[in-house]
């Protein structure tokens, strides 16, 4: 039975894949249509563009949830999130980490790997809804940025950024990286805490997508309570030591609950 299960699950996962590949090209060329339409006020552009792009992720975990591919609600996070301006820093188990925040979270920017970024196709596309590129090993990058980070802080967007900079290991939490301290300070904005967890755990680095789990992955988001910058001196260090623990000790606490 558990056999017939798993088997079950990857044959949706590649017609889910076999779908996506049929109806992407379609779909980028709505994106891409929608952008040429004429707009005075930049922002409202933007939130058109974030809005297709939470409808077409919320529509995709809607359709891996009623096919029992993935057991996740887009509608468990949004009253968590404050209204207002914030950066949004994770842990990052599985690939569904982004699509399902992207579902989940109004008015959401966030750096996107430089590979695809820079594809001359997809940026201006990812420009206009407000997103921007995530920092290459180097300072000058890295200054480059933050000041993004900022800057779409100041125009009232939440950004999230994974402090790890790749997917968690098995186990615990990698270092995380001062960059969207850094940049809450500079914004003066409040830093939440969201714990994503995955039980059992698929698409992550140990299992990949044609290995589904042979139970239903439960895929759950929850935010802590915000923390501001000046809560610790306005000092990025001390601020992404304290969200670190946070997280790491709410971790800890839903340890013992998962079950591979």
């Amino acid at each position: 039975m558990l056999f017939l299960t798993r088997a079950w699950r990857l044959g949706i996962v590649v017609m889910l894949l076999a779908l996506y590949f049929a109806a992407a090209p379609f779909g980028y060329a709505l994106f891409t249509c929608l952008r040429f339409v004429p707009v005075r006020d930049r922002e409202k552009r933007a939130h058109r563009l974030q809005g297709i792009l939470r409808f077409a992720f919320g529509t995709m975990h809607a359709a891996l949830h009623s096919l029992r591919v993935v057991d996740f609600d887009t509608r468990d996070l949004r009253t968590q999130i404050p209204d207002t301006p914030c950066v949004l820093v994770a842990n990052h188990p599985t690939l569904m980490d982004v699509s399902a925040l992207y579902a989940s979270v109004p008015h959401l920017s966030s750096a996107v790997k430089p590979a695809i970024f820079r594809r001359f196709w997809v940026r201006p596309l990812l420009e206009q809804a407000a997103q921007f590129q995530g920092a290459s090993p180097g300072p000058l990058d890295l200054q480059r940025m933050l000041d993004d980070c900022v800057d779409r802080l100041r125009r009232g967007y939440r950004v999230l950024l994974f402090p790890e900079g790749t997917r968690s290991p098995a186990q615990g939490l990698a270092p995380f990286g001062r960059s969207a301290f850094e940049a809450a300070v500079r914004a003066e904005v409040p830093v939440v805490p969201l714990i994503i967890s995955c039980t059992p755990r698929w698409l992550s680095k140990e299992q990949g997508l044609l290995r589904p789990p042979r139970a239903l992955p439960r895929l759950r988001l929850r935010a802590l309570e915000a923390i501001h910058p000046r809560s610790v001196g306005s000092c990025s260090r001390a601020l992404r030591d304290v969200v670190t623990e946070a997280i790491r000790k709410e971790l800890k606490k839903d340890a013992p609950l998962a079950v591979e």
